[in-house]
């Protein structure tokens, strides 16, 4: 089963972590780069009122929610059947645990993919290959990079085809990483992009007081704007 949400002009894919893991490996047999992004709560009310941001989202070839609460906001404002709310209700325990990203991590080491690791900077590259061998053991990157916030993406798309990597993990910020993969994708000697916020990656984090406020704030304000919108196309 599959199903599509709406929300501020996006399609997010409600896929199952074991059906996600399917089309990213049809996607490694592409000759062209399918780009991926995993999308958070916080990155949603980020660009919810940015037209540029939504139309370079609305270009990617699989946008997948990253939280349990962007399906739970859906599923309150919009209101589901009961079948498509026992789906969502399985897809929530996914991602509360990070399942899809666990059978991930472990796939690309058991198939021996070249991975690309990219950040903004060198602590996020080493937050990231943690996570990454917490889930894989001796996991190692074909290669890596910092760009720094306007930095300069010739040399960055350079080292990344140096290497032929078969997927580019990307834990760049809002709207870096999106601008980043709309300009270079021509020019990417890759077979899979995923875009990924560094937050998911930062379990521990989020139990402490400040980022259960964060969460509880972020996701007070994304039920909000999701029933805005659903209010505006009532009214349309």
């Amino acid at each position: 089963m599959e199903n599509k949400i709406d929300i501020f002009e996006i399609d997010i894919d409600a896929l199952t972590a074991k059906d996600t893991l399917k089309r990213i490996v049809q996607f490694m047999e592409s000759e062209t780069v399918n780009t991926v992004e995993i999308v958070t709560l916080e990155l949603l009310v980020l660009g919810q009122d940015d037209p540029k941001w939504q139309e370079k989202m609305q270009k990617m070839d699989l946008v997948l929610p990253g939280e349990k609460e962007i399906l739970e906001a859906s599923e309150k404002a919009a209101g589901v059947s009961q079948g498509a709310s026992q789906h969502n209700g399985h897809l929530m325990k996914e991602l509360e645990k990070r399942v899809f990203l666990k059978m991930f991590f472990k796939y690309l080491q058991r198939t021996r993919k070249k991975v690309f690791l990219l950040a903004e900077q060198e602590t996020d590259l080493l937050l990231l290959l943690e996570k990454l061998r917490s889930c894989a053991k001796g996991f190692l990157p074909a290669g890596q990079a910092v760009l720094p916030d306007g930095g300069r993406k010739d040399s960055v798309i350079n080292e990344i085809n140096g290497v032929e990597p078969d997927c580019i993990l990307s834990v760049l910020g809002y709207p870096e990483q999106e601008n980043f993969i709309s300009e270079a994708k021509a020019l990417l000697n890759a077979r899979v992009w995923i875009g990924c916020s560094l937050s998911l990656l930062q379990e521990d984090r989020k139990k402490k007081p400040a980022g259960k406020l964060k969460k509880f704030l972020l996701k007070r304000a994304f039920i909000h704007l999701v029933d805005q919108q659903k209010s505006r196309h009532v009214k349309e």
